[in-house]
Order: structure tokens, then C-alpha cells, then sequence
């Protein structure tokens, strides 16, 4: 019987949840909450400090098969618009440090990975659910994109979009 009313219970609240996390998660045309989270080497690195610049948030983690087969696309991506005013901001969901930076060195990932160990920006900030999930936010700090699931981010129609946020539109 406790173990019925245990599985009815966590049932109950994932059904809950996921009624809930849509009205919580940031919405496109809105601005994208601040938040300061720490990066591989320990330095607190803020949303807010790159306004003026274009930037894809990348929620991931090291156990995400979708997540790792994206990241080389990520960084030519970088590689190719940083200069143009593209910041990618990594954000791994990861409980350690460790495991991200293996990850980080085996890839060569030349963008900023920034640390969320309890999920807060995550789930309580931003409200989302699922891996990967990527945000682009405008030189305005106004969220334009989500986009859900692993992508070809060097795809023709994704460098469209992202040379129109570049240009400022």
C-alpha cells in the first residue's frame, strides 16, 4: 500500500510540474531574466555583462547524448561570429565541475561554460525542462529564440537567424 500511495504521489507531482513549468518558463519577445553563475575556473560570470552582444544560452550536461553531438557545431559557430558580436554561454547542468571539463578540453570548446550544479537558473529562473535547450538573446537582452533539442547550429538556416540578431533586427 505505501509503495502505491509513493508512485500516486510522485505521479501527482510530476503532473503538477509539468503544468506548472510552462507558465514559469521565460517566453519568447520578453526580457531574459539576469542571473550570475560561476565558470570553470571559478570566476562569476553575469548574463547582464554582455548586453550589447548577441548571446545563445546552451543548457546541457555531460550525460546527454543530443547535448555532446551539438557542441562541435556550437564551437564553429562561435569561432565563426565572435568577432561579429556572438557570445555562446554554455550552461551545464552538471552536479561537478569535473566531468565538464573533460568534456570541454577533449572537445577544444573555445566558449564560456558556466556552471548551474543545482539547476536554479534552469528550472527556477528560467522554468525549463529538457536537454538540450538553447536561448538566443538579443543585443537588448530580449529572449528571440528557444529552441528545443540538439541542432546542426552551422545549418544554413540557422546562420541565417543568427546574422539577423547580429545585424540588429
Amino acid at each position: 500500500m505505501r509503495r502505491i500511495c509513493g508512485i500516486l504521489f510522485c505521479s501527482f507531482c510530476l503532473l503538477v510540474g509539468m503544468a506548472v513549468l510552462p507558465a514559469l518558463a521565460v517566453k519568447i519577445n520578453t526580457p531574459a531574466p539576469d542571473f550570475t553563475l560561476k565558470d570553470l575556473h571559478g570566476n562569476k560570470v553575469s548574463l547582464s555583462s554582455y548586453r550589447g552582444k548577441v548571446v545563445l544560452l546552451n543548457f546541457w550536461s555531460t550525460t546527454c547524448g543530443p547535448c555532446l553531438e551539438e557542441i562541435p557545431s556550437l564551437v564553429e559557430l562561435q569561432r565563426e561570429y565572435k568577432g561579429q558580436g556572438l557570445v555562446v554561454l554554455g550552461i551545464a547542468l552538471d552536479p561537478s565541475a569535473k566531468p565538464v571539463q573533460e568534456l570541454v578540453a577533449k572537445f577544444k570548446v573555445e566558449y564560456i561554460n558556466l556552471m548551474d550544479i543545482n539547476n536554479d537558473v534552469y528550472f527556477d529562473i528560467y522554468g525549463l525542462f529538457g536537454q538540450p535547450i538553447s536561448l538566443i538573446v538579443d543585443r537588448n537582452g530580449v529572449v528571440r529564440e528557444k529552441v528545443l533539442g540538439g541542432i546542426d547550429w552551422t545549418s544554413p538556416q540557422v546562420k541565417s537567424k543568427i546574422q539577423f540578431y547580429l545585424k540588429g533586427r
